[in-house]
């Protein structure tokens, strides 16, 4: 049926055409499946075939890439060790499973550089294989034919594997505004709408589709009008972007020539490079978390190699965010017992708290490699001066650990998040021992609002742009100013040119934004006289609607720009 429009929610900004590929989820774990000595040659045979299909599929990669993919599955370690499990009365699957999980662990702990990427050849190819036994086929990501992928909820691995250049856009069921994959999404500026009802019931395989986050919606087998018109958007948002190009080489700074610190989150080192390239400074939220996904944590030494390449690679500071998991970030071996509240339940620095073994190796891990560059070490989900308290103490034990080994320490910063309303209202308080203070604008909406962030049916009162909001940020600002600590946020907001006037208004100094919205937020910087925007603030402060804010931000950027 042409022209099918089925709304959702919108999680990353953008529009794209393109053809879609139904991505079908199924656990990739053993489940103790055995099989008996009957069986064995049956359970060889599908192996057999299902490797030949893998084999056949990776020629959609380049010839490097296929290869390197191809030797992984053919080698002794990889075939080899999947026969021998089948050969023990293992379950095909499980033999998948347990191989390609043992080789990670080998090749991620290597200090080769070399040997360290065939773990993600290992995972690559278990997992297809995996996937091919199950009957499920698996994308091969090409930007030679960009797909729309079309999923009930994005993966941990398949979220690692998102290229720009080889996904035009993302469907999904579940998974919101804030999720893990909307987060890289945004990174990486791929269009992705989610909370989209019966998804595999509505949207067909290879099926033509429009993939259009402004307008919450998908489009599947559009009309030549409704592409038209997209083809359009499309080409002007491209103009917008090339017009903006020049901005990246530009220094950050008031229109009256007040400096601003426009840095740029990341998830890993490879965010590091694009971030230089959008004319970005520093790194304002790594989120660390992102290197803790699999099936164990990262050892200290692998943590300290990945803190070191990116403050090396970064031309000013590296906010480095302590592992948030929990609540809608969930790591599988840090899970803990499901809640009915898991946003106000154990999670971020809750979890670390009661983990202290796990936290003293992160804090380890930053500490080793801060001789590498401007390591500024930040705490989320604080909520009580006592978790603070300890914070500070476990900073001094891993350092006092690390300096009796012998181990070199270079200097570095330690602040705080603030995305929960109690650590807005007791910023003065909090502040007295840190360096330096973050606002979390995406958890401190949630939290003021009692609006689920994930939970499409409430999005429509999840607005950051609510005058309590504002009235927290300000509160917080004005508390680090008579600190005299710096203040930065690192929420959606800050990517936000609207947001930007009021921001500056208040007296932020450092904004965090994914590197795609570097340019625009960058170009509303240029246009912005700090003694104007204070004024404007004030006036924004004493609004008591939603819609009255938006309007005012809205009428306000248009005089400047």
């Amino acid at each position: 049926m042409k022209n099918t429009m089925i709304e959702g929610l919108s999680v990353s900004a953008g529009l794209s055409i393109g053809s879609t590929f139904v991505l079908r989820n199924v656990p990739f774990e053993t489940t103790g499946d055995r099989i008996n000595e009957g069986q064995v040659d049956t359970s060889l045979s599908r192996i057999a075939e299902a490797c030949a299909k893998v084999s056949r599929d990776l020629g959609g990669y380049a010839d490097s890439e296929a290869e390197s993919l191809r030797h992984m599955l053919e080698g002794p370690l990889f075939h080899g060790g999947i026969v021998d499990r089948v050969g023990s009365g293992q379950s095909p699957e499980d033999a998948v499973v347990q191989t390609t999980q043992d080789l990670m662990v080998i090749f991620g702990e290597s200090p080769d550089p070399v040997y360290r990427s065939r773990a993600e050849d290992a995972e690559e190819v278990g997992r297809r294989l995996f996937r091919t036994l199950h009957g499920l086929s698996t994308p091969i990501l090409s930007a030679e034919r960009p797909v729309i992928l079309v999923t009930d909820e994005m993966t941990a691995f398949d979220v690692t594997r998102l290229r720009a250049d080889c996904v035009a856009g993302i469907v999904t069921e579940r998974g919101g505004a804030t999720s893990h994959f909307a987060i890289v999404a945004k990174q990486l500026g791929i269009p992705a709408v989610s909370g989209v009802r019966n998804v595999f019931d509505v949207i067909p395989d290879e099926a033509q589709c429009i993939c259009d986050p402004g307008h919450g919606k998908v489009i599947v087998e559009p009309d030549e009008s409704a592409v038209a018109e997209a083809q359009g958007r499309i080409a002007k948002a491209k103009a917008a972007k090339s017009s903006l190009a020049h901005l990246a080489g530009r220094k950050t700074v008031t229109a009256d020539g007040v400096p601003v610190n426009l840095w740029a989150n990341i998830t890993g080192p490879n965010d590091v490079q694009p971030l230089i390239d959008a004319g970005a400074s520093g790194v304002g939220m790594f989120r660390t978390e992102f290197i803790f996904e699999g099936d164990e944590a990262p050892s200290e030494e692998r943590q300290s190699y990945i803190y070191g390449d990116i403050l090396k690679r970064t031309p000013g500071p590296v906010i480095m965010r302590t592992i948030e998991a929990g609540g809608d970030k969930i790591i599988p071996y840090l899970a803990g017992d499901p809640e009915e509240n898991p946003n106000l339940g154990w999670q971020g620095l809750r979890m670390c708290l009661d983990m202290e073994d796990l936290f003293l190796q992160q804090l380890r891990g930053m500490l080793r490699a801060s001789t590498e560059g401007d390591l500024w070490i930040m705490f989320p989900f604080v909520s009580a001066l006592w978790e603070l308290q300890k914070c500070r103490e476990l900073v001094s034990k891993a350092h006092s650990q690390l300096e009796a080994q012998g181990v070199p320490l270079g200097r570095y910063k330690v602040g705080i998040m603030i995305e929960v309303p109690s650590a807005a209202l007791m910023a003065d308080e909090y502040l007295k021992d840190f360096d330096f203070c973050s606002i979390g604008t995406n958890d401190l909406t949630q939290f003021t609002l009692a609006a689920d962030r994930m939970n499409p049916k409430v999005a429509r009162w999840y607005d950051p742009f609510h005058p309590a909001v504002l009235r927290l940020i300000a509160m917080s600002a004005a508390a680090a100013g008579r600190a005299g600590k710096p203040i930065g946020m690192a929420g959606d907001m800050a990517s936000n040119p609207l947001s930007i006037p009021f921001l500056l208004g208040l007296g932020l100094e450092i904004l965090s934004v994914t590197a795609p919205k570097v340019a625009a937020v960058k170009q509303t910087i240029l246009s912005v006289d700090s003694r104007w925007a204070k004024e404007m603030a004030r006036d924004a402060l004493k609004l008591s609607s939603t819609e009255a804010v938006r309007e005012f931000f809205q009428a306000k950027l248009e005089d400047i720009l």
